[in-house]
Formats: C-alpha cells, sequence, structure tokens
C-alpha cells in the first residue's frame, strides 16, 4: 500500500505453514489473522492497539500475523504462550521503530509538497497581493513541476499491487478455522495552497483547470481490480476488515486536502463483499472492538 502493504506476503505464506505444522490446530474455532498496521505516526493509537489484539482478540488456538509498514511478524504458539505483557511490549517497540523508519521517505514527499505549495502561493499573494491584477504575463508552468513531481513521488509509495493481493488469499488455503485480514489504515493529508492563493488561480483561465485538478480533486481512481480481488478472497474464503482511522495529528502543517479517499473506497468495498468490517473511526482500538462485537454476533 502506501509504504509496505505487499512486501512480504509469500513470508506470511511461509509463516502460516510454518505455525500449522508447528502446532496442529483444533477442528473448529481458531481464527487466522493477519493484522496491518499502516500508520504513519506511532502516537495515534497504535500502541494500544497492540494491547488490545493480545489482551482481548487472541483465542489460545489462533494464528497471528502482524505487518508493520516495514516487516512481518509471526507468533508461533511457542511465542503466544510467552507472557502477554511480554509480547505487547516486544510489538509495540517493534512497530514503534518500523513506523518511523518507513515513514521517513512519505514524509520527504510531503514536505517536497510543502516547499512548492509555498512557493507557488508567495508568488500569486506575495508578489501580487493587492497589485489590482492577476499575473497573466509570466509563464508560470514551472511553479506547478515541483508539486506534479512530488505527487508522482507519492503515488509510487502508495502504489498496491492486485498480483500480492491474490498471494496473499492463497497464504489462507487449508488453514483451519476462521481467516481474517484486519487493515488498520491512517487517513492520508496533503498541502494545498491556501484560498487566497486558490482564488487567484480560480481568475486565471490559463491555469484554473489545473489548479482544480491538482489542489481540489482527490485521487478517485481505484487502486487495484477490486472485482477480482474479490471473487480470489471468496474462494479462500477470509473476511477483509477495514478501519480507517481519522488521526490525531498529521506530518504536515497549513491548508490540508484528504488524499486516502481511493484506499477507502477500494477497501471498503472489500470488506463489505467479504462480509467484514468497515468503520471510521478515531481510534484504532474501537476499530478492533467493532470487529470482535461482530465476531460474537455471527455465533
Amino acid at each position: 500500500m502506501r509504504r509496505s502493504m505487499a512486501i512480504a506476503l509469500t513470508v506470511i505464506s511461509l509463516i502460516f505453514l510454518a505455525v500449522a505444522g508447528s502446532s496442529p490446530l483444533p477442528a473448529a474455532g481458531p481464527r487466522n489473522l493477519v493484522v496491518f498496521f499502516e500508520f504513519l505516526d506511532n502516537a495515534n493509537g497504535v500502541e494500544d492497539a497492540v494491547e488490545f489484539i493480545f489482551n482481548k482478540m487472541l483465542g489460545p488456538s489462533d494464528q497471528l500475523i502482524i505487518q508493520s509498514p516495514a516487516r512481518v511478524y509471526g507468533f508461533s504458539a511457542k511465542t503466544l504462550s510467552r507472557p502477554k505483557a511480554e509480547l505487547i511490549a516486544m510489538m509495540q517497540e517493534k512497530l514503534r521503530g518500523d513506523i518511523s523508519r518507513a515513514g521517513q521517505n512519505y514524509k520527504q514527499v510531503i514536505k517536497d509538497l510543502e516547499i512548492a505549495v509555498r512557493n507557488l502561493e508567495d508568488f500569486l499573494v506575495g508578489e501580487y497581493a493587492g497589485s489590482g491584477g492577476v499575473p497573466e504575463t509570466r509563464d508560470m508552468t514551472e511553479l506547478f513541476t515541483p508539486y506534479r513531481m512530488g505527487l508522482a513521488n507519492l503515488g509510487q509509495l502508495r502504489m498496491v499491487n492486485d498480483k500480492t493481493l491474490r498471494q496473499l488469499s492463497a497464504a489462507f488455503r487449508g488453514q483451519k478455522g476462521e481467516n481474517h485480514i484486519i487493515v488498520l489504515f491512517e487517513r492520508e493529508f496533503r498541502p494545498v495552497p491556501r484560498r487566497e492563493a486558490l482564488n487567484v488561480l480560480a481568475d486565471m483561465p490559463k491555469f484554473a483547470f489545473l489548479a482544480n485538478e491538482l489542489f481540489l480533486t482527490g485521487d478517485t481512481k481505484e487502486p487495484f481490480d477490486i472485482a477480482a480481488l474479490i471473487e480470489y478472497y471468496k474462494q479462500v474464503p477470509l473476511a477483509q476488515h477495514f478501519i480507517y482511522v481519522t488521526s490525531k495529528s498529521t506530518s504536515s502543517s497549513g491548508n490540508l486536502l484528504e488524499s486516502s479517499n481511493d484506499m477507502y473506497s477500494a477497501f471498503s468495498k472489500l470488506a463489505e463483499a467479504t462480509g467484514g468490517v468497515c468503520k471510521t473511526i478515531a481510534e484504532p482500538t474501537a476499530g478492533l472492538q467493532a470487529i470482535m462485537k461482530a465476531w460474537k454476533e455471527a455465533k
């Protein structure tokens, strides 16, 4: 996904096979869980979510894999038999480091976009404030180029490979019990010019359409073939849960545009089609609670 969702899906498959082979599961009741932490900031409820998973969600026969923004962590039955406080502290520390390191490139791109926005604002609002006219005489194309480059770099970091998502479904085949993927996704924002600059651009026929495209419209193109992936998931079968976390803090300042509408659209449809839970919520733990409630109601 935006940094890592597909980095190690073959590893996930091997982990499930190893766990199943080392400790045969009972015929009924176990859940096979893969939990993705797609966060940019560890402060936004990550550590509470880890504590909830180990203390509340996991049953004695369940299998667990946690995907951080950087790597995969598999928990064998032997590992899960260790004291929960020890497992929680270990996983919190791992996620803290992984989120910090993996988010560096993403945050740098956001900073590049902020610089591009400030330069455009300085030209439109600073240099021409109070002039009574619109700066039509200068070719402003070069002022948009850094922002376009930043968006392209951001797109690379957020790319979803649907082939690897299909491989993920194969990791569950042959497993006893229920199969669940839980994606905890922190809402994304990107910097855009403030209203004064956008008003100037709106009065410039040459750039009004471009400004609307770059600064007022989020990416609505879904990042993978949803219908095909739904069919793969139904064949396993597995339930895809999507928790869209409205974070307390962001890595940017100034005017912001929500930029994860594409991810929300795609993964919410997956959740609906596979019988999963889809929640927009302030804290990831509240989303995990909603998933547990759905499990209880399904019994």
